[in-house]
């Protein structure tokens, strides 16, 4: 099964909540589930809602409480990712609950969850939507072994990557019930052009992470033609420099760069894909996926 062959049925969704990146890759495919006649029900958080509106996605929407996964910034990112773990499984496992209660509730035909490992059912056909059917190399047999387990409970696993192109590489080969869905992103649709010289620097990730970066960018490239497009103003900033926070402004001002600066998560890389443009591309200190996907493409 693929997203093409969905069509009159009652779709459970949601994502995760971690950054901008899960939420930015499903409004394509939320959008296409929409045009086939599809009824949608998203379970999402308050901020993830806004961005789905914005973009004319008609849902019946289940509010949601955020994870708030909690990081020092350090660099040390898998003893922090550790530091969460506690608090995580106690989440998983009130999600998967959660999950049960709507699809009774709703009458939900199927579920869709984009890395959301609670997000899934028994009582209908549930799909884990990742392009991580293996975590990274590097981040051990014990969480490798966990992320298959949880995975393992979905009926089916799409993957967002292409079987020729392989953006994820490694991390993307497929096991048993997976199927390759191809790319997604809100850019397939937009009309790129390019203002030579112009730079738009995307501030994402989790926080402190994403606060390092707004000043790194500033920094770095505060006296270029600089639009920033950043969730927060972390300090104050030339004149000279445009902070965009409004999700459609920040395409436009996208898809008119010349090149692009920001962290090379996987959403990141399939955007580019339909943008075309030249990047540099910084992954998050000790974040083991976007380390591995910056050696893969650098």
């Amino acid at each position: 099964m693929t997203p093409a062959e969905l069509s009159k049925e009652r779709i459970l969704f949601a994502c995760l909540d971690w950054g901008s990146g899960h939420v930015a890759r499903s409004v394509s495919l939320l959008k296409q589930l929409q045009t086939q006649k599809n009824e949608l029900f998203i379970s999402c958080t308050r901020s993830q809602k806004a961005v789905f509106e914005l973009y004319g996605i008609a849902a019946h929407y289940l509010e949601k409480e955020k994870f708030q996964f909690r990081f020092k910034g350090d660099g040390n990112f898998t003893s922090e990712m550790r530091r969460n773990v506690p608090d995580f499984l106690y989440w998983v496992k009130n999600e998967r609950i959660h999950t049960r209660q709507l699809v009774s509730d709703h009458r939900i035909s199927l579920v869709l969850s984009d890395h959301c490992y609670g997000f899934y059912s028994a009582k209908v056909l549930s799909v884990f939507i990742t392009h991580q059917v293996s975590l990274p190399p590097k981040v051990g047999w014990l969480a490798q072994s966990i992320h298959r387990k949880w995975m393992n409970r979905f009926d089916e696993v799409w993957i967002m990557d292409d079987p020729l192109k392989r953006l994820a590489g490694k991390l993307s080969e497929p096991v048993g019930k997976s199927t390759y869905i191809g790319f997604y992103s809100r850019f397939r649709e937009q009309e790129i052009s390019v203002i030579p010289g112009k730079i738009a620097g995307i501030v994402s990730g989790p926080e402190p992470y994403s606060e390092q970066l707004f000043h790194w960018i500033v920094e770095t490239y505060g006296k270029e033609n600089l639009v920033l497009v950043s969730p927060k103003i972390y300090a104050p900033v030339s004149n000279d420099i445009t902070v965009i926070r409004d999700w459609k402004e920040a395409d436009r001002e996208i898809a008119s760069a010349e090149i692009l600066v920001s962290r090379n998560g996987y959403s990141t890389l399939m955007d580019l894909e339909f943008l075309q443009k030249k990047a540099v591309l910084i992954p998050t200190p000790g974040q083991l996926e976007q380390e591995y996907l910056a050696t893969l493409h650098g």
